[in-house]
């Protein structure tokens, strides 16, 4: 995702070296000595800018970190060489800061200074001196005062926007153009203090350009070296013994510069336990002390933490590619090709797309160049094949991924669920009113049974040695893992509150509102009702159930041949029958998916009863374009770290559905009002064609269509979970123009045509060549029949959303007013049957393959005589 010109001898000029903002908590729990800790060191202060560096050599990144205190914010120089000719087409400051907004939760306990608004200033200073400098004003970095790059502007924009880096330009006024000089140009970004979670940013990359884009400034460019930082720390020292006691130990920490309150939680509860992300995601030495002093620890004490990290993690291999601001497992070419341990590293910011036509030729296995889209029709097919494997690891996305940091808890549950509990803790375990749960014992448990199993011949990540029994053993403690920690919160999404007693998410909520301050809340009570506190709650279990599955993977070199770990075990037999892909991930169990605000969100209802809120967070409300990108991008990371090995549909660890619905979602929200819009929703759209092509091939497996001797509820029957479940969500109505007795519908890839011409068609036959393999192959006597008085599913079975059955007889279809046809439907929802009938006409009527159509009609008139 580059439209700068980055590769352009990138010439530019900022100074420091690659850092980031770690996130808001430490470790788990301890029994290390405690250790006094002093009162936060001093910053810098006010507006006291650096001096100009001596060399003129741009160090990338520049990072802007400090303690947070809105009292002293901090203040970085850069510097910028022009030539004599190009001081006059300067027109622009271009550049790539990762988190210049602030994203999380607002704070809500007692502080010492008022949380900070705007994150970020910047101001060019020219050639005007440091001692002269103090009448220049800084300007806030705001979505009004820089412009941003499309997709970052129409997705969310900088304050909860969708993109943790974004590209963004300041337009040079006449006074500031006055001020460049040939040779030195002094540009200061300062951080103007933490909203409690944040302790600042980084600029990755940094430009003076003229109206075209092009960068004037002659500083040669260097990257920082975090490989020497961490070979220069890898030996044993006092400091480094100090730093594991700082590391691991409990209550040490304060919870920001501007919230003294000490956290139960250390440095290792909310990071990998032994911090090997930091070290993995190459933070730099002065982040990690930045990060130590915004928790109340001093200078001293945040480098004994790097000395500690540096030399315990020395063994953790150095991936150049690895970086805070570099989304983890983001997809890209040739990933697969690379050894195993560069994968988290994903294929970098760059590898995220922005047109539509490379979107749609890295789908299809074509080179993403700037030649016209031509897509064949063996092209399509070979892709759009439900026994073939889309590779969603190197598969080019246009959607940027979280970052590290977003993964990390803000909260962690053992401030969440502290000991002293009526029902308990987080520690201990607890008793709610849906019953007991320990996810920290049963996380203890998996990371001993791995440790404990390693393959003797030493190889790190082969797992192949284990026996079926074992397979089986260790499949059956991870799929319940996951669930333990989503039942401990208890309920459901949206819908966290016990019908009779209190689940856990509420007692959470309960304990995070005891603390709050009514003049840190006042100002935004919506951010801060119960339903809010249920929100952080939830975050704080879920994102510690993903870090801990991070942890697993990387520690015991879990992201291999997903056959290992993931199958059907016969015990009669005993042997194993593996599912899965070369690479991933084996927890199918709440994974990353559920850090979508889609799935951490408490509904809010009026006293009637109404749904007023849903689908994300409380202070989300006033940028939801923001919060569904977001959730867009777990739940597609889902499909890249683990789409869950052909198991059941509609169940975890990818809630396809949700994955489908909310690529919708965004593209209605976003729309299509201007170009930029546009390429977005198309962006979003061809995100939906590609989740339509993976979940067919995940589908593509042996759960039976229906088990008609259980008798139990057709909600327990295994069908529920097979193909059957996933036909109207493959069914070929999702890829023409509709219409229904109740409204018409446009088909979300008809705008195709605009970027190569009857590629819609070519795409409707895949999709054709799609649906005969998975259903045109079974028989319809192996199928449930539709009973419309059964609501078991909670709704009539006919066109209830988990219907997993075909209508006992045809219907007509209705006559529509333009001399077509149109589905008949109730509550807007139509039949399998008429969905089949409707399907057929309207793709004959396209001109659809003959000979798929001819497959697939036969089949219908086998299913409805």
């Amino acid at each position: 995702m580059d439209t700068s010109p980055r590769h352009r001898t990138s010439r530019a000029l900022v100074h420091l070296a690659a850092a980031v903002l770690l996130a808001a908590c430490g470790g788990g729990g301890s029994d290390r000595p405690a250790v006094d800790t002093p009162a936060t060191a001093p910053a810098p202060s006010p507006d006291v800018p650096s001096p100009t560096p001596d060399s003129n050599v741009l160090t990338l990144p520049l990072e802007v970190l400090g303690d947070g205190s809105p009292l002293a914010p901090l203040v970085v120089d850069a510097r910028l060489d022009l030539d004599a000719a190009n001081v006059a087409g300067a027109a622009r400051l271009w550049f790539r800061c990762h988190r210049c907004g602030f994203f999380g939760a607002p704070e809500f306990e007692a502080t010492t200074q008022k949380p900070t608004v705007v994150k970020a200033s910047v101001r060019v200073l020219g050639g005007t001196a440091a001692a002269d400098a103090g009448g220049i004003p800084w300007v806030d970095i705001t979505d009004t005062t820089v412009i941003l790059a499309d997709a970052e502007r129409v997705q969310g924009g900088l304050t909860r926007g969708g993109l943790y880096t974004t590209r963004m330009s300041l337009a040079l006024d006449t006074a500031t153009k006055a001020r460049l000089v040939a040779g030195a140009n002094r540009v200061q970004f300062r951080f103007n203090g933490t909203d409690g979670e944040s302790n600042g940013y980084r600029i990755i990359d940094l430009q003076l350009q003229d109206t075209a884009g092009a960068s004037l400034a002659t500083n040669p460019v260097k990257r920082a070296d975090i490989a020497a930082e961490k070979a220069a720390g890898a030996v044993r020292t006092a400091d480094a013994d100090a730093g594991e006691s700082l590391w691991h130990g409990q209550g040490l920490l304060a919870k920001s510069s501007i919230v003294p309150r000490r956290m139960k939680a250390a440095c290792a509860s909310c990071h990998a336990e032994d911090g090997r992300d930091l070290q993995y995601f190459n933070y730099s030495d002065n982040a990690i002390v930045q990060r130590s002093r915004f928790h109340g620890l001093t200078p001293a004490q945040g480098r004994q933490i790097a000395a500690y990290l540096r030399y315990s993690q020395r063994a953790v291999p150095h991936v150049a590619a690895a970086a805070p601001w570099n989304p983890p497992y983001q997809p890209g070419a040739g990933l697969d090709t690379k050894p195993l341990s560069e994968w988290a590293a994903g294929a970098g910011l760059d590898a995220v797309l922005e047109t539509p036509a490379h979107a749609l030729k890295a789908l299809f296995g074509k080179p993403v160049d700037g030649t016209p889209l031509a897509l064949t029709q063996a092209e399509v097919d070979r892709v759009m094949d439900a026994s073939a494997t889309l590779n969603a690891r190197e598969v080019a996305m246009p959607l940027q991924y979280p970052d590290w940091n977003a993964w990390l808890p803000t909260i962690h549950p053992l401030d969440v669920w502290p000991a002293g509990g009526a029902a308990g803790s987080f520690e201990a375990g607890v008793k709610f009113s849906n019953g007991t749960f320990n996810p920290a014992a049963t996380a203890r448990k998996i990371d001993t049974w791995f440790t404990s199993h390693r393959n003797p011949n030493g190889v790190f990540g082969d797992w192949s040695h284990l026996t079926p029994a074992e397979r089986n053993e260790i499949q059956g403690m991870l799929q319940p893992s996951g669930f333990e920690a989503y039942n401990f919160l208890g309920g459901g999404r949206g819908d966290h509150i016990g019908p009779t007693g209190d689940y856990g998410a509420q007692v959470g909520a309960r304990n995070l509102a005891a603390l709050a301050s009514t003049a840190t809340t006042a100002g935004d009570p919506a951010s801060f009702t119960t339903n809010a506190f249920i929100e952080r709650a939830v975050m704080s279990l879920l994102h510690w159930n993903a870090v801990k599955q991070w942890q697993w993977a990387q520690t015991h070199g879990l992201e291999g041949d997903q056959k290992w770990f993931i199958g059907d075990y016969d015990a009669a037999a005993k042997t194993w029958k593996g599912r899965g892909e070369a690479r991933g991930w084996p927890f199918n169990t709440v994974s990353l998916f559920f850090l979508a605000p889609h799935m951490l969100y408490q509904t809010d209802r009026d006293a009637s009863g109404k749904v007023t809120r849903e689908w994300y967070l409380a202070w989300e409300r006033n940028n939801t374009v923001g919060s569904y990108y977001r959730t867009n991008a777990w739940y597609q990371m889902q499909v890249s770290v683990n789409p869950g090995g052909q198991g059941d549909w509609v169940n975890f660890s990818v809630d396809w559905p949700y994955l489908t619905g909310f690529d919708e979602v965004l593209a209605n929200t976003v729309g299509t009002s201007t170009p930029a819009h546009l390429t977005a929703t198309r962006l979003s759209h061809i995100r939906l064609l590609q989740a339509r092509i993976k979940s067919a091939q995940f589908v593509n497996n042996a759960v039976p269509l229906w088990v008609p001797a259980d008798t139990r509820s057709i909600i327990l029957n295994r069908g529920r979970y097979s193909r059957g479940n996933a036909m109207k969500h493959l069914s070929l109505v999702n890829f023409v123009d509709t219409a229904t007795t109740q409204g018409n519908g446009v088909a979300r890839f008809k705008d195709f045509d605009q970027l190569q011409p009857g590629l819609h068609l070519k795409l409707v036959n895949g999709a054709m060549q799609q649906f005969n393999q998975l259903y045109a192959t079974t028989d319809p006597a192996a199928w449930r029949r539709c009973d419309p008085a059964n609501t078991d599913l909670g709704e009539p079975e006919p066109t209830a959303g988990f219907g997993f059955c075909l209508d006992r007889a045809r219907q007509p279809l209705a006559a529509a007013a333009n001399g077509g046809y149109a589905m008949n439907t109730t509550d807007y929802r139509a039949t399998a049957e008429q969905k089949q009938q409707y399907g057929i006409w309207k793709v004959t009527q396209m001109g659809g393959d003959a000979a798929r159509l001819k497959t697939w009609n036969d089949w219908v008139a086998k299913a409805w005589p």
